[in-house]
């Protein structure tokens, strides 16, 4: 079912502070960065690390509470169909955050549950190709 893990995503309170540490420091390259009004979010690639990313996360109104859920925001793993690995994880127990899956960054479909320490996972698709 999990064919990968994705992303980790890291609050931050400057972004081009954490986005130089990152850079200067780490070898990573940032990938895109967005700001959708809530919350800027950057993905940072690594040449060593092919396929999975840094995300950074800075919320941007008080009233966002993304930022509660901790330094580390959540990590998320790739799926190839998401609404059957819902389907089977509900026939386990497990109660995810939103009632439907949302559409994130490039259309891919994403949505959260939390582990069993409380920790915030993310199960995401990623866009399917319209040609086919």
């Amino acid at each position: 079912m999990i064919k990968r893990v994705e992303h980790v995503g890291i609050m931050v309170s400057n972004m081009d502070e954490s986005i130089k540490f990152y850079e200067t420091l780490l070898g990573s390259k940032v990938r895109i960065r967005v700001n959708n009004g809530q919350k800027e979010l950057v993905f940072l690639t690594h040449e060593g690390s092919l396929g999975f990313e840094i995300e950074l996360i800075r919320d941007l109104q008080p009233t966002t509470k993304y930022s509660g859920h901790g330094l580390v925001n959540h990590l998320a793993f790739v799926v190839d169909d998401i609404d059957r690995v819902i389907a089977y994880y509900k026939q386990n127990g497990v109660n995810f955050l939103t009632s439907e899956p949302k559409e994130g960054i490039n259309g891919r479909k994403t949505i959260r549950f939390k582990g069993p320490n409380g920790e915030v996972l993310q199960l995401v698709e990623e866009r399917k190709n319209m040609d086919s």
